[in-house]
């Protein structure tokens, strides 16, 4: 990409800012010849849209009301319907009971004399003699008469039924296409649960035997004086027919549906049959994927009353609903919103049609106006070019001077000077610039004097660290001829110097002095104040005292002139190789940690705690006791291990030394340090090491010969 010269930025600019003026002040002119027209016809939209708004709202509200009204009216309807069919089914029963306990009525004795009478299916269950039951027949066939008038009247009534406990079952009208075969009405579930349940009720839906359509039956029992039972009877009743009467009102936009208290749908009219696939999809709603309209399914399944508007896979629809008590069914009525807002939609578009046009008036006029407008601006805009180009030699001349300085000084040459007189910020940069290089100068010189002196500080504590290496053990075995005994130690500080400490040396034959320590703080301090404590202590040790007088002398010699108010805190150990009787005291450490070889147990000594060295003098220290047995271990260490955190700053704790202590079955020395510190590392994830990391492990072999 072409880097800009600043000549060329400059004339950018002061073209970019007459640009954007000229360019305000042609949008405020639009702006002010825009606004009179644009309230006019935003006004008139706003109207418009209101008018059109409204009118749809109380269409809405319209259509709403007359759904509802029309729900109630027919599940109203519906209820009067299955009440009245209940009504007759109680006639019936009357009639029946009358036929059945007058046997003496004089009745026609032949098929032949039912001429005129309504047709009728005449069925005998099996075994049964029709001699045997021939007067019963010709009594009840009489029915039919009384019958023909409904059927006449009503298209809801599909057919009159009666089954005895005689075995005869009778039908009005007749099933076109069936015979008079073998047939037993009493094992029939319309007889058995009319029996059953022991009063006028319905049954559920099925379908009839010649036509196939959506049938319910409303059937009773029929006693005698003497409560015995005669039989059943009842009326089926047609449902496709009553819903296509509901839907036929609002055929042109919407239908009707009905449903059980199961949610299936009992009927359907055949004017929606393309729109029952599209939006419903099953016969049984309340298994549908459509949230809103199972919603509005398990409202008429309990039996509530109510109007929604839901969104279906044909568009979007006004559902009304409400219950027919009677059958425990639920009625529903689906019109389109979309045909019901008809008129308010085709309002709306006019209105937005007029609105259009006078925008389009009004845009023509101002397009005239912007025209001459942007004229001018091109005029205004070729003048402030001229100017631009002249003011920008002007305004870079000094900035490219500036420039070719910088990148002499870039090549190295500290000692160029700017001379630049232009009375404003770029000759102040200038003088800024002269100074930089001066200043440039001295620090460089500094930084060499600085570096050169940090490479001997470097130097110095590489070979501190190099010293205090040398000053602590550190060629194991120690000691290769004793068998008695073996002992390991490890130091691993903070920085390159550390406060830890530990030693061993034998104070006799079968003496062994061991003693390890933490000294307060880290670095180069804390490492003289170790080497100085080591070196007291060992020398005491020598003297052969026990090692509660050796803390004792130790404590008041770094008591005194001790004006940084540095302590350590330390464990010691002397063991009697042929018996192993060890004396130990401690002076404000940690707790080590015995292995038993018998039990195989590992624990913390239970020690007294002791103070600090170099803290209080004349500090009496105490002695303590215990006795090893071939084969037991001592680990000691410093808190350096136990306070050792993760990148979350959770300590390594002594529960977690003790465990890892715990499972090493390797009872080797060293090998013990080794799993504690690949613990430690596994455990700080690499975290920063906060504290020197002191570790030292003695192991008694008993005596030898």
């Amino acid at each position: 990409m072409t880097k800009l010269r600043i000549k060329t930025k400059i004339l950018l600019l002061t073209l970019g800012i007459t640009a954007f003026c000229a360019l305000s002040f042609l949008i405020m002119a639009s702006y002010v010849m825009h606004k009179g027209g644009k309230d006019i016809l935003v006004e008139s939209i706003n109207l418009g849209k209101d008018a059109a708004e409204k009118s749809r709202t109380t269409l809405e509200e319209q259509a709403k009301l007359n759904l509802t009204r029309l729900v109630s009216i027919q599940t109203q309807n519906g209820n009067r319907f299955f009440n009245a069919t209940r009504v007759e089914v109680n006639i019936m029963k009357n009639l029946s009971k009358f036929l059945w306990v007058n046997t003496n009525l004089k009745q026609p004795l032949t098929d032949d004399t039912n001429k005129g009478n309504l047709s009728y299916l005449y069925r005998l269950a099996p075994g049964v003699d029709k001699q045997s039951v021939k007067k019963e027949f010709l009594r009840l066939r009489t029915m039919g008469s009384v019958f023909n008038p409904h059927l006449v009247n009503n298209k809801n009534i599909d057919s009159f039924f009666l089954g005895t406990q005689t075995g005869i079952n009778i039908i009005w009208p007749d099933t076109k296409g069936k015979t008079n075969k073998p047939y037993d009405p009493r094992i029939r579930p319309w007889y058995i649960e009319a029996v059953k349940r022991n009063g006028i009720g319905w049954t559920e839906i099925f379908r009839g035997a010649s036509t196939s359509k959506l049938l319910i039956a409303c059937s009773g029992p029929v006693h005698d004086d003497q409560g015995k039972l005669r039989g059943v009877i009842g009326i089926t009743v047609t449902l496709d027919e009553m819903l296509d009467v509901i839907s036929s009102q609002i055929k042109d936009i919407g239908y009707a549906f009905l449903l059980d208290n199961k949610g299936n749908v009992i009927a359907f009219p055949a004017l929606g049959h393309k729109e029952r696939e599209k939006d419903y999809g099953m016969t049984n709603l309340l298994q549908i994927e459509n949230t809103s309209l199972k919603g509005i399914v398990k409202k008429m399944v309990a039996g509530q009353s109510g109007f929604s508007k839901i969104r279906l896979n044909s568009g979007e629809k006004f559902i009304g609903f409400a219950p027919i008590n009677e059958t425990n069914w639920s009625m529903a009525v689906v019109i389109s919103s979309k045909k019901a807002l008809k008129l308010a939609d085709e309002t709306k578009s006019k209105i937005m049609d007029y609105t259009l046009k006078k925008q389009q008036r009004i845009s023509k006029q101002i397009y005239v106006i912007q025209k001459y407008t942007i004229l001018f601006f091109s005029i205004i805009l070729l003048i402030t070019i001229l100017i631009a180009v002249k003011m920008s030699d002007k305004l870079s001349k000094p900035i490219l001077n500036l420039i070719d300085g910088v990148q002499h000084v870039g090549k190295g040459d500290l000692n160029h000077r700017l001379e630049i007189k232009t009375g404003d910020e770029i000759e102040t940069l200038a003088n800024a610039f002269n100074k930089m290089t001066n200043d440039l100068k001295l620090y460089i010189q500094n930084l060499k004097e600085t570096t050169a002196a940090k490479k001997r500080i470097e130097s110095e504590l590489q070979v501190a660290t190099r010293i205090q290496a040398s000053m602590l053990p550190r060629i194991f075995p120690s000691f290769p001829k004793r068998k008695d005994f073996h002992i390991f130690a490890n130091m691993d500080p903070a920085k390159e110097v550390g406060g830890d400490l530990f030693d061993f040396f034998l104070i006799s034959e079968n003496k062994l002095c061991f003693v390890i320590g933490d000294v307060s703080g880290k670095g180069v301090p804390a490492s003289l104040f170790m080497v100085i404590t080591k070196t007291l202590i060992k020398n005491e040790a020598l003297r052969g005292i026990p090692p509660e007088e050796i803390f004792i002398s130790a404590n008041n010699a770094l008591c005194e002139d001790n004006d940084e108010c540095m302590f350590v805190t330390g464990f010691i150990c002397i063991i009697d190789l042929k018996t192993g009787q060890v004396d130990f005291s401690n002076a404000g450490h940690n707790p080590p940690l015995l292995l038993n070889h018998q039990t195989k147990d590992c624990k913390y000594l239970k020690v007294n705690p002791g103070f600090v060295l170099g803290g209080i003098p004349d500090f009496s220290y105490v002695k303590q006791s215990l006795h090893m047995s071939p084969g037991d271990i001592l680990f000691l260490y410093t808190d350096g291990v136990t306070e050792a955190m993760d990148p979350d700053n959770n300590e390594y704790t002594e529960e977690r030394l003790w465990e890892i202590i715990s499972i090493d079955k390797s009872w080797d020395v060293s090998l013990i340090i080794e799993s504690v510190t690949s613990d430690l590392k596994k455990f700080t994830k690499g975290a920063e090491q906060s504290d020197d990391i002191t570790m030292l492990t003695f192991k008694y072999n008993g005596p030898q010969p």
